[in-house]
């Protein structure tokens, strides 16, 4: 080494063995074992230690350290390169701005100082007034870059450009960035305040401020043995904000992962690739309706065909599975069958009547992974586009979320707000029929012709009419009515003198007269849109019967039912004792005795085959009408029958013709998501049991079910089956 004296700085800088790394730390060091020193001479001035001084690791790995350099200096130097006589640009666009704005404010005073004849300084101290005067005239963007200017200033300029190096008019702004007290720590202070604050984020800065100082005291360890005071709270707050500026994204996904999702989670492929034609695809969902009716807030189902992206909307005042089921039975008449149905994992998409009805359908039914409603983003984008471009039409909207919400509270005064109820606020004039009939309005005539940027600016009705012909239809209307969705208590009902008892309310047809009291049982399905009707079916074959009706709920008079009823029921009885008096005449008693006694059978008279029930006569009393229910119950028996089919290419005829194979087919009990879920688990601890490969995201999965209910009682019942098992052997 050439130099014998070292200063604290430089031998800190050296990092030797068995020596503090700071500066302080040598002078500590020295001033305890008393190193041989000199004052040092020169600007700063300060101490010199002498190498004999340092201890004798510290003056073995100079001596190696040394050594390396003479060999490197005995190597032959390669030809230094011409020093570029260009001067290197500013790094950073704000740099050059800086560097640009002074050196035209420098060209201006030269001219002006050209051409006023005053010496420098009088010069520069007039071209400074009227320069902030607003009175020498400079381009646009150097005067939005520097309003004002002083005479330092201009000096300090003057005195870098005279010095060659234009560059540094660009200024040294960043160099102490990421030198601040929190970052020269010693201990991750500021990694802890912004975990604190991403856990926290309503503290205020002084909170912050005592819980740091409590954790970490008063003074701040540095990495050059220096202690600093903890910083202030304004210092905090503007470290905080910049750590926020520069990791939104991260900020974002720590505190709010949805809207992160929303706004920053890439989106590079597509849901739709592979959808080829119409009905390949339907994505069903609900949300809760942003009008509030005036019967409460309904619910809204949205059903997407993803090809050709139209949509129908069901407006209900509960969401359950017998509004899901009637959304596809309007749908499936519109459009055509559906091959496969996406939804989420609610209750009202995977019921056993739900799993049942996509299993006559002949649909294919997927679910997300549970919290992943972008694995059906059709659907959720066009509940968006009802509620933000449909809802705030109508009155009673109450807004998306709650600051709109609050908002829309806020145009009435407290004193005008006190005592009202929501409706009044929210002013809701429209019932639920009313609601379904402006949404149905909607979607034919603006949504379903509105281009679409998915559909390369094509509307979902020119779409669909270019496809027309190529969906699989059902030719009969009735088989539709599986969908429906059954009465409580097994789905069947006996006939009583009152009609069908269903949820404690009485149902009514003149077509059930002939079973009243008879045992036979019927399949029994509910109204999704009229609370006061039922359909009546024959359970084997299953098959229409009739609409019953109850007179309360539907405004009927129980007075002219019962007299139709008992006039009908009247006929009914009175041709069943004519038939049966018509067969008596055709034996005598005698002749019973004579078969008794067994006397030969060609005396005997054979007894009459029992005669078909029979028709229902048409009551003939003029003043007797008939009721809401018959006529009914024959506007859809004509409406069973089947209009003239369209011409069907094979495809289709194959198609129709295994959904009528289905529905005709005795149901079978459809799977649950966790027979599919426990079948998957068995078989990765089946692979986990045989050491075979099994991925992390499966091990991940396993220990996401193991604290469900399902999952351990199906666990225990199996280790309950393998003991008995066992037992038995």
């Amino acid at each position: 080494m050439a130099e014998d004296w070292l200063s604290a700085a430089e031998i800190a800088a050296l990092a030797l063995p068995k020596l503090p790394t700071s500066k302080r730390g040598i002078n500590l060091r020295a001033t305890d074992e008393c190193w041989h020193h000199r004052e040092r001479s020169g600007r700063g001035g300060g101490r010199e230690y002498h190498i004999s001084s340092l201890p004798e690791d510290a003056r073995i790995e100079l001596a190696r350290r040394a050594a390396a350099d003479a060999v490197v200096t005995a190597t032959p130097a390669l030809p230094v390169p011409p020093k570029d006589s260009s001067p290197a640009l500013p790094v950073t666009v704000q740099a050059r701005l800086r560097q640009d704005y002074k050196l035209a404010i420098l060209t201006a005073f030269d001219s002006f100082h050209a051409a006023s004849g005053d010496g420098l300084t009088p010069a520069r101290h007039k071209f400074v007034g009227f320069y902030n005067a607003r009175q020498i005239d400079v381009p646009d963007w150097v005067r939005a870059a520097c309003p004002t200017i002083s005479m330092s200033s201009l000096e300090r300029w003057a005195r870098v450009r005279a010095s060659g190096d234009a560059t540094a008019l660009s200024g040294r702004y960043g160099n102490r960035k990421g030198s601040g007290v929190l970052d020269s720590a010693v201990a991750d202070i500021k990694g802890f305040m912004v975990a604190m604050l991403v856990e926290n984020p309503h503290l205020a800065m002084h909170q912050v401020r005592t819980v740091l100082i409590q954790r970490f005291g008063h003074d701040v360890e540095l990495f050059d043995g220096s202690t600093r005071a903890m910083p202030s709270e304004r210092r905090l707050l503007d470290l905080w904000n910049d750590w926020r500026a520069k990791n939104r994204q991260l900020h974002l996904a720590l505190t709010n992962p949805d809207d992160w999702k929303n706004k920053h989670r890439a989106a590079i492929g597509s849901y739709s690739e592979g959808i080829e034609r119409p009905n390949q695809l339907w994505e069903i969902d609900a949300s809760p309706s942003d009008v509030l009716l005036t019967d409460g807030r309904h619910s809204i189902y949205v059903v997407v065909d993803v090809y050709t992206r139209r949509i129908m909307i069901l407006v209900t005042k509960v969401p359950r599975t017998s509004a899901v089921l009637l959304l596809i039975r309007r749908a499936i008449l519109a459009w055509g069958m559906p091959e496969t149905i996406k939804t989420d994992n609610g209750s009202d998409f995977t019921s056993r009547e739900a799993e049942r009805a996509y299993h006559l359908i002949g649909a294919r039914h997927l679910t997300c992974t549970p919290y992943s409603p972008e694995q059906k983003p059709h659907v959720e984008r066009a509940i968006g586009t009802v509620q933000h471009g449909f809802m705030p039409l109508l009155p009673g909207y109450t807004g998306h979320n709650v600051a709109v919400r609050q908002a829309i509270r806020s145009r009435e005064t407290f004193a005008n707000r006190l005592g009202e109820s929501d409706a009044d606020i929210f002013r809701a004039r429209l019932t639920g029929p009313e609601l379904q009939a402006l949404a149905d309005e909607w979607v034919g005539n603006v949504y379903q012709h509105a281009p679409h940027e998915g559909l390369c600016d094509r509307t979902p009705h020119a779409l669909a009419a270019e496809c027309a012909g190529r969906e699989a239809r059902l030719t009969d209307e009735r088989q539709l009515d599986l969908l429906l969705m059954p009465v409580p208590d097994g789905g069947t009902r006996t006939v009583g003198k009152k009609g069908i008892r269903v949820e404690g309310a009485d149902f009514w047809s003149v077509d059930l007269i002939p079973y009243i009291g008879t045992g036979d049982r019927f399949d029994v399905r509910l109204d999704p849109e009229e609370m006061g009707r039922v359909w009546v079916y024959h359970s084997e074959p299953f098959s229409f019967l009739c609409i019953a009706e109850n007179p309360e709920r539907m405004g009927l008079s129980r007075a002219a039912l019962a007299a139709e009823a008992a006039e009908l029921q009247k006929r009914l009885i009175a041709a069943g004792k004519a038939a049966i008096r018509a067969a008596k005449k055709r034996f005598q008693p005698h002749e019973l005795a004579d078969a008794l006694i067994g006397k030969p059978a060609a005396t005997v008279t054979a007894l009459p085959t029992a005669a078909p029930p029979p028709a229902l006569p048409a009551p003939s009393a003029p003043a007797l009408q008939p009721s809401a229910g018959l006529i009914a119950a024959q506007r859809a028996i004509a409406a069973a029958t089947p209009a003239t089919p369209r011409p069907r290419d094979a495809t289709e005829q194959a198609r129709t013709a295994d959904i009528a194979r289905r529905i005709a087919a005795p149901s079978q009990p459809a799977e649950k998501p966790e027979d599919r879920w426990w079948r998957r688990a068995q078989d990765i601890e089946a692979r986990i049991a045989a050491d075979a490969d099994v991925s992390e995201d499966e091990l991940e999965w396993l220990h996401s079910i193991e604290s469900a209910a399902w999952y351990r009682a199906r666990k225990n019942d199996a280790a309950r089956k393998a003991a008995f098992a066992r037992a038995v052997e």
